[in-house]
C-alpha cells in the first residue's frame, strides 16, 4: 500500500484513512487544509492508482472511486458527499477555510447538494489536464480514434467547401478555428480533448454560419448536439470520460438511419421518378468517364430506382447485427461513389457520412481492426517521413481539386484513406451479436435523432424546407403544390409554404438579386425576414397575382410583427429557394 502520513506522531491517534485519486490535484491538498491532525491525529492518504487490491476491495463494497474520495474511520467507510461531510465534522474550527468548510459540509443536506458541483469541477479539471479516471477502460479509445480521424478529415473539407465551392474566402474566424482543431485531431486522433476541442469549434461555427442549407451542415449540427448532450451528462455525473463517446454513439447511429429514411422518402415524388428531371440521372451524367459513358433508358431507371434499393438495403443491413459489417462497407462505398459526381462538392458529406458509419462498429470490432497486422503496417508507414508526406499530398490534392471545382478528383483523393478502412471492416468487422448501451446513450440517441427526424418531416407539415435532408430529392411542396406521391395534397396544417414571391428587381440586395438572376422564387416568410433585417433595402416582386414595386420593411411591418419569430429562431427556421418550373428540374 502506498500511503503518505501527513499528520506526524500523535499519542494514541485515531486512525483515519482517506482513499483518493493520486492524479487528482485537489484531494491531498484538501485534506491538508482541513488540519485534521489537530482533531483526530494520524491521517493516512492512500493513492488508489498505486493500490490495485484496495481498488478492487472498495469496488466490491460498491464505491466508485472516480466519483470522489472514500474515508475510513473506526472500520467504517463512506464515500462521495458522505465522505466530505465526515471530513468536515472531523476538521478543526480554526482558520477561514475550515470554518467555511465546516459551515457548509458539516450539514448533510448541504453537503449532498453542493458536492455534485465540486465533483463536476474536479471532473472538468482532470479532463482538461488529460488525466483518465482510475477505472477508465483501456479499449475505450479505439472506436473513437477511427471516428476522430474521419471527422477531422471531414472538418478540413468542410472548411475547403466553404472557402472554394461557396466562395467564402478568406474564411471567417470560426472556420479557421475548425480548421486548426481538425488538424490537431488528425495529429492526435486518440485524444478525447482534441475531439472535444473540434466539437466546440464546430458548435461555435454551426451557430455563426446559421442559417445554412447544406445537407452535411445539418447532419454535423445533429452530431454536435449529440456529442454535447453526452458530454454534459458525463460532466454532471462525473463519469469516466470514455463514456462521452460511448453515450454519443447512438446519437450518430440514429441520425444516420434517419438520413437514409428521408433520403428515400423525399425522393418518392413525380419529378425524381421522371428521368428528364431526376437528380439521380443528373448526378450520373456528371460522373467521370468511363461511368458517365453508360447512358440510356435502362441506365436512367437504374440510377433512379437503384437509389431506393441501395439506400434501403444499407439502412436495413446497419440495423441487423449479422449484416452490419456489409452495410458499413456498402454505405461507405455508396457515398464515395456519389461523391465522384462533378455535379456538386460532395466530399464534405462523403467524409462525414464515413465518420457516421464508423459509429456502427463495436469496441470489439475496432479493437480487432486497430490491433491487426494491416493496421500495424499502416501506422508504421504513416509515421515515417515518406508516409506523412503522402498523407499531406493527398490532403492537399483534394483541397486543390476543390479549388479548381474538380469535385470528382477531390473524392478520388479519399481512396487511400477509405479503401483500407473497408478492407479492415470486411476482414475483422464481422460480429453477429448485438451491443448493449446505457440508458443515457438511448436517451441522447433519441433526442438527437428526433431533432433530425423533425427537421426532415417539417416540409410535410407546411413548416421550413431548408435543413430538411434535401439529398437532391426534386421535392416540391411550396405554393399549394405537392409532387410527393404519398402526400399529393399541399402540406399543412401550417401555411408558411403557401405564399411565394418572384423577385423582379432587387438592386440593393445581393441576397435577393441572386434569387432574381437564378430564376428562383422565395418563400414570403424569408422575404420579409430579409427586409426586417435590412430595413434600407427595397425590392419589387410578384406574388399571388399582385405586383409590389420598390417596397421595404416599412410596407410590411404588420406582417413582420405578426409572422416573424425572433432572430435566434430564424437562424434555424428558413426555406429553400423555390423553382417554379413544372416539372421541377434538379438544382443545388
Amino acid at each position: 500500500m502506498t500511503a503518505t502520513d501527513i499528520s506526524g506522531a500523535v499519542s494514541d491517534p485515531a486512525q483515519v484513512l482517506v482513499y483518493y485519486d493520486g492524479e487528482c490535484p485537489f484531494c491531498a491538498r484538501y485534506v491538508t487544509m482541513l488540519r485534521l491532525r489537530e482533531t483526530v491525529g494520524q491521517v493516512t492518504l492512500v493513492d488508489l492508482r498505486e493500490d490495485a487490491d484496495m481498488r478492487a476491495e472498495l469496488a466490491a463494497e460498491g464505491f466508485d472511486v472516480d466519483q470522489g474520495m472514500v474515508v475510513e474511520m473506526d472500520g467504517r467507510r463512506v464515500g462521495g458527499a458522505d465522505a466530505t461531510n465526515a471530513l468536515a465534522l472531523m476538521s478543526t474550527r480554526s482558520g477561514l477555510f475550515n470554518k467555511l468548510n465546516r459551515a457548509i459540509f458539516a450539514i448533510p443536506l448541504l453537503a449532498m447538494l453542493i458536492y455534485p458541483i465540486l465533483r463536476a469541477g474536479r471532473w472538468i479539471t482532470l479532463f482538461a489536464m488529460g488525466r483518465e479516471g482510475i477505472n477508465a477502460r483501456a479499449d475505450a479509445g479505439t472506436r473513437q480514434m477511427l471516428f476522430s480521424f474521419f471527422f477531422g478529415l471531414f472538418s478540413l473539407f468542410h472548411v475547403f467547401n466553404y472557402a472554394f465551392a461557396y466562395g467564402r474566402y478568406p474564411p471567417a474566424a470560426d472556420l479557421i478555428a475548425v480548421f486548426a482543431a481538425a488538424l490537431l485531431l488528425l495529429w492526435r486522433p486518440h485524444s478525447a480533448r482534441a475531439l472535444a476541442l473540434l466539437m466546440l469549434a464546430s458548435l461555435i461555427s454551426t451557430i455563426a454560419q446559421a442559417p445554412a442549407q447544406s445537407n452535411h451542415t445539418m447532419l454535423r449540427t445533429v452530431v454536435v448536439i449529440g456529442y454535447w448532450l453526452s458530454f454534459l451528462w458525463t460532466f454532471v455525473r462525473a463519469k469516466d470520460p470514455g463514456e462521452i463517446f460511448g453515450n454519443f454513439v447512438l446519437a450518430g447511429r440514429g441520425s444516420l438511419i434517419v438520413m437514409y429514411i428521408f433520403g428515400i422518402f423525399h425522393k418518392i415524388n413525380t419529378d425524381f421518378l421522371n428521368p428528364e428531371t431526376s437528380c439521380a440521372v443528373r448526378l450520373w451524367q456528371d460522373m467521370p468517364a468511363p461511368l458517365s459513358m453508360v447512358q440510356g433508358y435502362w441506365m436512367d431507371q437504374l440510377a433512379i430506382y437503384g437509389t431506393f434499393g441501395v439506400e434501403g438495403a444499407i439502412a436495413i443491413a446497419l440495423i441487423i447485427p449479422r449484416t452490419r459489417y456489409l452495410g458499413l462497407v456498402f454505405g461507405i462505398g455508396f457515398h464515395l461513389l456519389l461523391g465522384l459526381s462533378d455535379y456538386a462538392a460532395y466530399i464534405a458529406f462523403t467524409t462525414l457520412s464515413i465518420a457516421m458509419h464508423v459509429l456502427f462498429l463495436s469496441r470489439t470490432q475496432t479493437a480487432r481492426m486497430v490491433g491487426s497486422p494491416e493496421m500495424a503496417f499502416i501506422r508504421e508507414r504513416i509515421q515515417q517521413p515518406l508516409g506523412a508526406a503522402a498523407f499531406l499530398i493527398f490532403l492537399t490534392g483534394g483541397a486543390l481539386a476543390m479549388y479548381r471545382h474538380d469535385f470528382s478528383l477531390s473524392n478520388l483523393c479519399l481512396l487511400p484513406f477509405v479503401l483500407p478502412l473497408c478492407w479492415l471492416i470486411l476482414r475483422y468487422g464481422r460480429e453477429e451479436t448485438g451491443q448493449s448501451h446505457t440508458k443515457a446513450a438511448w436517451v441522447i440517441g433519441f433526442i438527437a435523432a428526433g431533432i433530425y427526424f423533425a427537421g426532415g418531416a417539417a416540409p410535410y407539415f407546411g413548416l421550413k424546407t431548408a435543413q430538411s435532408i434535401n439529398m437532391f430529392a426534386n421535392l416540391r411542396l411550396e405554393e399549394g403544390v405537392s409532387n410527393h406521391v404519398v402526400f399529393p395534397n399541399p402540406p399543412g396544417p401550417f401555411t408558411y409554404l403557401e405564399d411565394v414571391a418572384v423577385v423582379t428587381e432587387a438592386s440593393e440586395s445581393g441576397f435577393l438579386r441572386d434569387y432574381q438572376q437564378r430564376g428562383f422564387a422565395i418563400v414570403y416568410y424569408d422575404l420579409i425576414a430579409h427586409l426586417a433585417d435590412n430595413p434600407g433595402v427595397t425590392v419589387s416582386f410578384d406574388m399571388g397575382g399582385q405586383s409590389y414595386t420598390d417596397v421595404s420593411a416599412a410596407d410590411f411591418q404588420s406582417d413582420i410583427d405578426g409572422m416573424l419569430h425572433g432572430p435566434w429562431v430564424r437562424k434555424w427556421f428558413h426555406f429553400q429557394p423555390v423553382q417554379l418550373e413544372r416539372p421541377e428540374g434538379c438544382t443545388l
